[in-house]
């Protein structure tokens, strides 16, 4: 497991260069993932792990907006896109998503884009996200998942120690991580490079 000094001082060198590898690679998951939250007017969204920002400008307007990351080299450059974009429905705050200083029951819907797997503690991020998330409310996932192919997960496997020197867990398994955190699947959709990301739609379930 990375230690969160190892994993802030990973995205914190990806910060200056993030938008240019990953913006038009991850385009896709994030139009999708902001299309599945389907957010209403008035509702409180989180987005864990807003990194650079690259996903703001797609929201509605008409929805109030909370940022976290835990690199403050990333959520500079998110600020820069607030300020370019004139987001006022958004702010942003320096937080560690398995750890948030949030009440319970916070926001109507929260999304954790390519996160998950770069948290230190996958299941607490999870069971974080449930916690600030209402009842009923809809989270969204785009992430990468072990693949059910065992040729597939067993390369995964393989590669999982490179992974990690780039910020990431390469078999994160889906399955257990819903079974584990009692939330209902709703949907999920393949997306971004060779379908290899998925966005995975659930709703909190009671609590």
């Amino acid at each position: 497991m990375q230690s969160q000094d190892s994993v802030i001082k990973i995205y914190d060198r990806w910060g200056k260069i993030y938008d240019i590898i990953f913006k038009h690679i991850f385009s896709e998951g994030r139009d999708v993932g902001s299309r599945m939250l389907e957010v209403k007017p008035g509702e409180n969204l989180l987005e864990v792990g807003i990194g650079t920002g690259l996903s703001l400008p797609l929201y509605p307007r008409h929805c109030r907006i909370m940022g976290i990351d835990i690199s403050p080299k990333m959520l500079e450059k998110a600020s820069e896109k607030v300020t370019e974009h004139r987001l006022t429905n958004i702010q942003l705050e320096l937080m560690d998503a398995q750890n948030m200083s949030f009440p319970d029951n916070s926001f109507d819907c929260v999304t954790a884009c390519y996160v998950v797997s770069a948290a230190p503690d996958p299941l607490k991020v999870v069971s974080e996200i449930r916690r600030v998330c209402k009842p009923g409310g809809r989270i969204v996932f785009i992430n990468h998942f072990k693949s059910h192919n065992p040729i597939l997960a067993a390369f995964e496997t393989m590669l999982n120690g490179v992974c990690k020197k780039f910020g990431w867990e390469a078999t994160l398994d889906l399955d257990a991580l819903l079974e584990a955190s009692n939330m209902t699947l709703l949907a999920t959709e393949k997306v971004n490079m060779f379908d290899y990301w998925r966005a995975v739609l659930c709703i909190n379930s009671d609590k």
